[in-house]
């Protein structure tokens, strides 16, 4: 008899926990390999959860536009300026694997612990709890030996949730499932740790936000019979629009930044065609910094403001014009150098940039990191303050900051040297 099987009076909130980043918690505690301990902690909502695998991703890190030092064989992204872990269909080990996705479509990955509150959260009784659906849809996959789910938007339509891990499913492939039904019991098919690992696609954003909220509340209980007939929360709508998604005010950004200079990952020209693909998000990052604006990885309405949608030119009508007299001209806004294409933003920008999350690897011998490009561009437009931000960028790298410390050490042992040559004649005549 599982811990859910008593039938109380009033319906019981779900305790939930994660395995948190590795962490130095002091004392004599042993750290594994020096790198910080991991503990369970306890998820209070969406926003408390940790990247997917925090202690294997600890280092992960954009630079030029890819993510590296991840978990080997994972791919990563940003969203709200957060690194996370996705999946997308990509090459791996040299082969191509669609992972059941269309070709621009992402998913974001999230592990989390459900047990009974009342129960010691280690065991596997306080764990055996039912996982309950994030989304209305119909069953696709399912895969009893990976404890595996699959949820769409359709028959035979495209993933929208993807579970994993659970025992005794209780859906079949074609079934219409509701929100928070039972899907099956949280457990460790095909893993280690009893937990639920939970997929969903990027466009459902906000109703998996909403889903671990309802956990976390209690709206959601953790009795099915309390969860029948409850709805999901009306999502709001941010116009903000995310990796994988398409749009043509994507288009209108992406030749934007086309013409301002932006590169995709590996160094080649823009996708122009809508779709905000993982080679543009580094060049996002890159635009939203040097327009002053947090680096999210999202493309929402304050990146927006930078790429006007294109508009027909209206016709000229016939003004009055005296003899001898030029039309007025309207000059429009003030644009600044290299930035044609919308309002000179350069007022609004801070003092000092916040650090760059797409980092640069400085190849200051060969002229070829893009740092030095996008210094060359500021001077070549004549844009003081460009400059000052290029240079800033520049010296706060981390192989020009290695190249300023072997230089203070080679001075440092001249000085030394030059010191003992004076030294030695005043020896000898003494």
């Amino acid at each position: 008899m599982s811990s859910q099987d008593i039938a109380p009076a009033a319906p019981t909130t779900y305790r939930i926990q994660q395995l948190g980043p590795p962490r130095d918690h002091g004392g004599s505690e042993v750290r594994e390999h020096g790198r910080g301990l991991q503990r369970n902690e306890t998820v209070t909502g969406f926003d408390s959860l940790v990247l997917h695998h925090p202690g294997d991703n600890r280092a992960a890190r954009m630079e030029d536009g890819v993510v590296v030092s991840g978990q080997h064989g994972r791919a990563h992204a940003y969203f709200g300026g957060r690194l996370e872990e996705i999946e997308v269909p990509r090459e791996v080990g040299g082969r191509f694997r669609d992972y059941g996705l269309e070709p621009d479509q992402v998913l974001l990955k999230k592990d989390f612990i459900l047990s009974h509150p009342d129960g010691d959260p280690m065991t596997p009784m306080a764990r055996n709890v039912d996982v309950p659906s994030p989304l209305a849809g119909i069953v696709g996959a399912r895969r009893d030996r990976e404890g595996l789910v699959d949820i769409l938007d359709r028959p035979g339509g495209e993933v929208m949730a993807r579970i994993r891990h659970m025992s005794d499913i209780r859906v079949e492939s074609g079934d219409r499932v509701e929100y928070g039904q039972t899907l099956g019991t949280q457990d460790k098919v095909a893993t280690r740790p009893i937990h639920v690992h939970m997929e969903m696609d990027i466009r459902y954003y906000q109703q998996f936000r909403n889903y671990v909220d309802d956990l976390a509340s209690g709206r959601l209980p953790l009795e099915s019979r309390f969860r029948a007939g409850i709805q999901p929360r009306p999502t709001v709508e941010d116009f903000t629009l995310r990796l994988g998604e398409s749009s043509p005010r994507i288009r209108d950004l992406q030749a934007v930044m086309h013409r301002e200079g932006y590169r995709a990952a590996g160094g080649g020209p823009l996708d122009r065609d809508g779709v905000y693909r993982l080679g543009m998000q580094g060049a996002l990052l890159d635009f939203q910094r040097a327009h002053g604006l947090p680096q999210t990885g999202d493309i929402d309405p304050a990146t927006l403001r930078f790429a006007p949608p294109a508009q027909r030119r209206e016709v000229d009508r016939p003004d009055y014009i005296e003899r001898g007299r030029l039309p007025a001209v309207d000059p429009g806004p003030r644009r600044a150098p290299g930035h044609p294409d919308h309002p000179d933003h350069r007022p609004g920008l801070p003092q000092e940039l916040e650090p760059a999350i797409n980092q640069r690897r400085t190849q200051v011998s060969g002229y070829e990191d893009a740092q030095l490009d996008g210094l060359m561009a500021a001077l070549h437009a004549g844009d003081g303050a460009a400059i000052s931000r290029a240079c800033a960028d520049i010296a706060r790298s981390p192989d020009m900051q290695l190249l300023l410390q072997q230089g203070r050490e080679l001075l440092a042992a001249g000085q030394v040297q030059e010191h003992r040559q004076v030294e030695a004649p005043m020896l000898s005549r003494a």
